[in-house]
């Protein structure tokens, strides 16, 4: 049967690892949940690049968000809405906003593969490949009703060496709601993780 159709971005899935709170200040895009992140020169954390954007340097993906303080939102947002971000005032909580990332260089992330281009390959393991978002024109995107990114892996871009951002290190051993195996195909669940990663100190500088 069918793997199931579900994008949701990168899933962290050993998620003991670190996580930390970088402060968000740019107002000009939304952030969803499971949406790879990157720190800019400005030091703030701000979504990564939209598809086509290879061997990009990422911090982490984002998995949670915060308001002042640390505390929630004041809006009740499932995600990082660019209404959230509005400049402080004394009567509100629209300030400072807060990024909760997975940013452990070791952290690994479930993705769903997409439909162009030939079908990834269990001989594609160790390979790295890039994510492109399912929106129109391939713009960053997500539901706004679960807040989750519509990310999904491009095997149009996977290729052996270390130019794709992301490096894929094995199929997802998990069942589909019809009870069949995740396989290889349309929509196979793939586990990767960062291949340039910003705490490393493999890079020079920051990506922009």
């Amino acid at each position: 049967m069918a793997n199931d159709n579900f994008p949701r971005g990168l899933f962290p899935i050993n998620f003991n690892l670190n996580q930390a709170h970088y402060y968000r200040v740019d107002t000009a895009t939304d952030i969803f949940l499971n949406q790879p992140v990157t720190i800019p020169a400005a030091g703030f954390v701000v979504g990564a690049a939209t598809a086509g954007a290879s061997g990009l340097v990422l911090l982490g993906v984002a998995v949670g968000f915060a308001g002042t303080l640390k505390r929630g939102l004041a809006t009740n947002d499932p995600f990082l809405d660019v209404s959230d971000l509005a400049p402080p005032t004394p009567s509100s909580d629209t300030g400072d906003r807060y990024v909760l990332v997975a940013d452990d260089p070791n952290q690994e992330f479930m993705v769903q593969e997409d439909t162009g281009g030939t079908a990834l390959a269990l001989a594609d393991i160790g390979a790295a490949a890039d994510v492109i978002y399912r929106g129109a024109g391939g713009v960053v995107d997500g539901n706004v009703d679960t807040g989750l990114s519509s990310l999904e892996l491009d095997a149009s871009t996977v290729a052996a060496g270390t130019a794709g951002s992301w490096t894929i290190l094995r199929l997802h051993d998990v069942v589909n709601s019809d009870g069949t195996e995740n396989a290889v195909g349309d929509y196979a669940k793939w586990i990767v993780r960062i291949t340039h990663h910003q705490k490393t100190g493999l890079q020079a500088v920051a990506q922009a």
